[in-house]
């Protein structure tokens, strides 16, 4: 997909074979998304991508900063699945659910996201960077419990105000803990 994606947008004029090569090279040394690493290398601006690949995959483009989220869709999504696909929930009609993809051709992420949440994914085109964004703003304005716990020496435990972040819990290890029975 990255070296299709690269001849489409020497083809439409907006890089030079030399910058697609460049970016090639800095993504099988150091990882990420072709159109990212042409982003950060200043080869083309990020309005320029996100335009060119909604024409590209025929879905709308959207500018998160735009969009007032409503928090119920961010219990749909846990961060860790947010921030590992680079998706945010932006909106819910009835039984879809749009979904701002970096990458919206990922058939794999939409059926994820489809099986996790129960709704129909319409997938919308966003930058890297401006859903990176709304998952640290919004998120980190909506996680949390607030209940917190001290326990005494005699074993039972006193619920007092504390807020337990996400880095707090590790699920794996829960999950290990569980089966063990020391949960």
């Amino acid at each position: 997909m990255a070296t299709k994606l690269g001849q489409l947008l020497i083809e439409a004029n907006l890089i030079t074979e030399e910058q697609l090569k460049e970016a090639m090279e800095i993504q099988k040394r150091q990882g990420g998304r072709l159109g990212s690493n042409l982003v950060k290398l200043g080869y083309i601006t990020e309005e320029k991508l996100v335009s060119f690949l909604s024409k590209f995959w025929g879905v709308p483009a959207v500018n998160l900063s735009e969009y007032k989220v409503d928090p119920s869709l961010l219990k749909l999504i846990p961060v860790e699945i947010a921030r590992k696909y680079i998706i945010f929930p932006v909106a819910r009609v009835g039984s879809t659910l749009t979904l701002a993809m970096a990458d919206p051709s990922n058939i794999f992420v939409i059926d994820d996201v489809k099986f996790m949440t129960g709704y129909n994914v319409e997938p919308v085109v966003a930058s890297e960077s401006s859903i990176l964004n709304a998952i640290s703003t919004y998120y980190s304005n909506s996680k949390g419990l607030t209940e917190s716990f001290k326990l005494k020496e005699t074993g039972s435990i006193q619920l007092k105000d504390y807020t337990f972040k996400d880095s707090d819990f590790d699920a794996d290890e829960m999950r290990l803990g569980e089966e063990e029975g020391s949960l």
